[in-house]
């Protein structure tokens, strides 16, 4: 209750008299695979008469989400360390910035806060949990991130993208949904008819992975003449790249990034990837056999929990970086070109654990919170 007797919940009934579509606050930011599921589920909540209010971090990769609500960005700092160190800086990292959020959230007046995990999630889940507001957060990796193990015991709901992640969170709370992928990616990806020659699909996450383009150009040298290429190079790599393939007369496409991916896994009869949740969740959801190199440098080394997952399951091939070599990537991927069977089988494994409704079941269920009485 406020001092003049008033809770957010009697604050936000005021306001609805003169506003009646219901507000959701979707914290997220930083990476694609925090920003892409946060806007999935943005638009459904659209979809539905929510208006949409966004918090995030400021970085570039966030700009797709003007497109769809209001934004306001959140001056938090990355939430890093292990262990008890780790926890202990990671809690006053959110009671710093705690004030702040507190403050967005009176200005918004949310019906509804769902948190992405990166770590502006956690100072608005926090604060949402103060303010009474209804909470949920969702959690894209097999190993969960720090900001979401820090903001779960204050959230009303879990969601989560992976079976194997269920036991990291209280099970009354949990819920396994998967992970939100857009719909368009799902749509582009069925118009296109796939065509030979034998196309491969080079990404590297949303910000690009040098180390995989290095040896994918490399190669590329004694594949050029049996493949088609798709290269989603990153920023960085991207000239240096383009010039190269031009010398080799490497036939595809090359771009740095390109949020309208769904056409290009249309196109695309394998996959070399990192292994970053969402990337493997839109894998899954459009049935594609991959070869997955997870990034070595991630926290609690979760891509390569991801990757386990899909080899468990007979959907994917793994090199390990340190194993990763212009000759075993050859390999790996003439044995998926030459052996139909073998990848047709990857591919119907693949879709097997998509989650394609993820969207939708987030968006039900967090509309089903105790105290989220509009909107339904």
């Amino acid at each position: 209750m406020g001092r003049d007797g008033y809770s957010f919940a009697n604050i936000t009934r005021c306001r609805r008299k003169k506003d009646l579509a219901p507000r959701v606050l979707i914290a997220t930011g930083g990476t694609g695979g925090h920003v892409f599921p946060a806007l999935a589920c943005s638009q459904e909540f659209q979809k539905r008469g929510w208006k949409v209010w966004f918090v995030g971090t400021g970085r570039d990769m966030e700009r797709p989400l003007l497109s769809v609500g209001q934004y306001r960005a959140l001056q938090a700092k990355p939430l890093t360390g292990k262990g008890i160190v780790g926890g202990i800086m990671g809690i006053l990292a959110l009671v710093f910035v705690l004030p702040q959020a507190v403050a967005l959230l009176r200005s918004i007046k949310p019906d509804l806060v769902l948190g992405f995990g990166s770590y502006v999630s956690g100072p608005m889940i926090l604060a949402s949990a103060i303010l009474r507001i209804p909470r949920a957060i969702h959690e894209q990796n097999v190993i969960p991130g720090l900001a979401n193990r820090l903001s779960a015991p204050f959230a009303q709901r879990v969601f989560v993208s992976f079976e194997e992640t269920l036991s990291y969170f209280p099970k009354s709370k949990t819920e396994l949904t998967g992970n939100p992928v857009r719909q368009k990616v799902i749509e582009d990806a069925r118009k296109e008819e796939r065509k030979m020659p034998f196309t491969v699909f080079v990404l590297g996450g949303s910000q690009g992975s040098s180390a995989l383009n290095r040896v994918v150009s490399e190669a590329l040298r004694s594949l050029k003449d049996k493949i088609r290429i798709i290269h989603q190079t990153g920023r960085m790599d991207y000239e240096w790249l383009k010039e190269e393939y031009g010398k080799m007369g490497v036939e595809g496409w090359v771009f740095p990034f390109d949020e309208s991916i769904g056409r290009w896994y249309g196109k695309a009869h394998l996959i070399i990837s990192r292994a970053g949740a969402l990337t493997l969740a839109e894998i899954s959801c459009v049935g594609r056999a991959s070869i997955l190199v997870p990034y070595p440098h991630s926290t609690s080394n979760h891509q390569v929990k991801n990757a386990q997952v899909f080899v468990k399951h007979g959907a994917s091939k793994m090199i390990l970086q340190s194993e990763l070599t212009p000759k075993k990537l050859i390999e790996s991927v003439e044995e998926l070109m030459t052996k139909e069977e073998l990848r047709l089988e990857m591919e119907k494994r693949a879709l097997s654990l998509g989650k394609p409704h993820a969207t939708e079941k987030i968006v039900d269920l967090s509309m089903e919170l105790e105290g989220c009485t509009v909107g339904r």
